[in-house]
């Protein structure tokens, strides 16, 4: 047993080392692969990391790919999407990797050091909640990171719809009023809006941008918002117009929400109340009545 952990925790500690070496030559190693003769070299001259352990490394992390399900590495993707690219999915489940195995092998060393070297198994049992919640944990911070942004160009878009409205009615075309918001709203949704013009400017078609713009942020009301769009240019009707009704109803909905969240707000104070506040009431109101009564029956 104490041979499999310091085994298990010199691979997590190996693991970690190798993938802190590989983000930090990654731009290297991307350099170094752009033409076939550079890859000649950098397979000759190779070093054991970059020939054995990253490799090694890269295949773990696929292993860990194909075992989790399908449809948690999807959602990954699509989280890491929103989150803004981020990191590769690679490098994601890499740093899931780390953390499903450093943790509990930090953990099941401390208490090997603890106990002399004869952990008692309900000791041991802790390491595979910490395993579990190891893989959980970036999942839920790459959830958050996604909604957080989300939540920014959800804000964002009703001022940023305006700014389009006023530049389209006034002469401009939507590709002007695009590079119009990027210019003045600093935050994501302008580097989204940014990328979008980038791609058009390599030659993809505004409709293929907008569409992949709406997929790659991941809200239903910006879906909403393109598909308008799309519409209005495929039939000829005014872009302004369109513009400015969607404005109105991005706000609406805004509105809306707003009123929502304060509906839930009572629902959700009942708990914190009946837990916490409810008991200290009834310490301070009825515990003197008690008192008496106590004091009364002794008396008697």
């Amino acid at each position: 047993m104490i041979l499999l952990t310091s085994a298990a925790a010199s691979l997590s500690i190996f693991l970690f080392a190798l993938w802190y070496l590989r983000s930090r030559n990654q731009a290297e190693v991307r350099v170094r692969s752009l033409g076939e003769q550079q890859r000649i070299v950098v397979q000759q001259h190779a070093s054991f990391s970059e020939r054995v352990a990253f490799p090694m490394v890269e295949g773990m992390v696929r292993t860990l790919m194909n075992v989790l399900p399908t449809s948690m590495v999807g959602r990954a993707r699509k989280w890491l999407v929103a989150a803004g690219d981020t990191m590769p999915v690679t490098q994601f489940f890499t740093v899931v990797l780390l953390t499903s195995t450093l943790i509990p092998a930090a953990y099941l060393v401390l208490v090997i050091i603890a106990t002399s070297g004869r952990p008692s198994a309900l000791a041991i049992m802790p390491a595979v909640a910490l395993a579990v919640l190891g893989l959980v944990v970036p999942f839920m911070f790459l959830r958050r990171a996604a909604k957080n942004r989300q939540t920014k160009i959800w804000k964002a878009m009703p001022n940023a719809l305006d700014l389009m409205t006023t530049c389209v009615e006034a002469g401009l075309s939507l590709d002007f009023a695009l590079q119009r918001v990027a210019e003045r709203y600093k935050g994501p949704l302008s580097d989204e809006i940014q990328r979008s013009l980038r791609e058009m400017a390599l030659g993809k078609t505004r409709r293929e941008s907008l569409v992949d713009m709406a997929e790659r942020i991941g809200l239903p009301d910006f879906m909403t918002f393109v598909n308008s769009i799309v519409q209005a240019e495929t039939l000829g009707t005014s872009v302004g117009q369109v513009l400015r009704v969607q404005a109105q109803q991005m706000r609406l909905r805004r509105r809306q929400r707003a009123e929502q969240i304060a509906r839930q707000a009572p629902v959700k104070m009942v708990f914190p109340l009946v837990l916490f506040l409810m008991p200290s009431l009834f310490i301070v109101t009825i515990g003197p009545v008690m008192l008496n009564v106590i004091d009364t029956f002794k008396n008697h």
